[in-house]
């Protein structure tokens, strides 16, 4: 028996290896085209895309891990019903419930390192992703500003310009927008330049020529007008902000003792990702059954179905969780309560009828 659970031990880590790599690649390079889409506007420096690439990838291996241990499963069952392992191993005398036992084991082993990632590497990669950002923001050079975007430095004041003079480099058709408590201020200028080249981490004076200047006055719905054939402006480089509490950052510990319902809806998340790798992986059991001319893959859409559906209702909980219409009990474990009803009614008919 120890062979046999060796064997299908081994013959599930494979798929799951490659499943898990595949999807963890595709996640990567999706997550790196849009950085790298940021890069080419002129809003985070190139070198911060891999750190940031990284770091979103050990958040997404929580939930690329339950989906491939499932997919493995349901691949690899059924590849052994197709070539009639499975007919072989039912008729020696090895039960249904003896898979399950090496399928729970398995499982186990997914769900108990999903769960070191849930509780421990998620808050940690999310606290160095926020970091990473803000890092990126601040080291923005104010001369890789591209046209036709909005940029905004760290007094909220928002700058755009139509496009740049390839030969000085200067901005040309420039919109500044800047706020106060009671004064808007309004900048149309027909060329800005830096005087000098900038500096990393310091301020900047922007000079704007051919400027006309709107400032609007909040209280009084006053509006001055004035022009200028040069003004200058001081544009402070963005600093980086002071650390704010964000709970998909906060330690876990620390979101137990929280009742604020969006932290209460981070705790239970992270607490029934391995709870749902465990599930996953033993719903693979049932729909992994098919017939010699099916083929392997037969079941495979159904079992993309089936997680896709419990993915989108676990997120519906999770949400009705946060914005407080569901309370902290049930909270997010109907979903899982009723998947493992539905897991433990199909487990008990394939051990029914073998």
């Amino acid at each position: 028996m120890l062979i046999l659970d060796r064997y299908l031990a081994r013959e599930i880590a494979k798929p799951l290896v490659i499943f898990c790599g595949g999807l963890l690649l595709l996640f990567a390079n999706f997550t790196a085209i849009r950085y790298m889409n940021l890069v080419a506007d002129g809003l985070i420096p190139f070198q911060s895309v891999l750190p940031l690439v990284l770091v979103r990838a050990a958040v997404a291996l929580e939930i690329l891990l339950p989906v491939a241990l499932h997919l493995s499963v349901v691949v690899t069952l059924g590849r052994l019903y197709t070539d009639s392992e499975m007919t072989a191993l039912f008729s020696s005398g090895v039960s249904p419930a003896r898979i399950i036992r090496i399928i729970f084991a398995g499982s186990l082993i997914v769900a108990g390192l999903v769960a070191f990632l849930s509780i421990y590497v998620r808050p940690w990669a999310n606290a160095n992703r926020y970091r990473l950002e803000r890092e990126a923001a601040a080291d923005v050079d104010l001369n890789d500003m591209q046209p036709g975007h909005f940029y905004e430095n760290s007094a909220g004041t928002v700058l755009f310009f139509q496009q740049r003079d390839q030969s000085s480099g200067r901005m040309q058709k420039v919109f500044i927008q800047s706020r106060s408590e009671d004064l808007i201020r309004l900048i149309w200028a027909e060329e800005a330049h830096y005087p000098e080249p900038v500096d990393a981490g310091a301020g900047r004076t922007l000079v704007c020529s051919g400027a006309l200047t709107y400032e609007l006055s909040r209280n009084r719905d006053a509006v001055r007008q004035a022009t200028s054939s040069e003004l200058i402006l001081e544009w402070e480089k963005a600093q980086v902000p002071s650390e704010e509490y964000r709970r998909k950052a906060a330690p876990t510990w620390q979101l137990a003792r929280s009742v604020l319902s969006k932290d209460i809806a981070e705790f239970q998340w992270r607490l029934s990702t391995p709870v749902a790798a465990l599930l996953m992986g033993l719903l693979g059991f049932p729909l992994s059954r098919a017939k010699p001319r099916q083929g392997k893959y037969a079941k495979l859409f159904v079992s993309v179905v089936s997680y896709a559906t419990f993915y989108n209702l676990n997120m519906m909980a999770r949400h009705w969780v946060e914005k407080g219409v569901v309370g902290t009990v049930p909270g997010i474990w109907w979903v899982h309560l009723l998947l493992g009803i539905l897991v433990a009614g199909l487990l008990w008919r394939r051990t029914a009828n073998p």
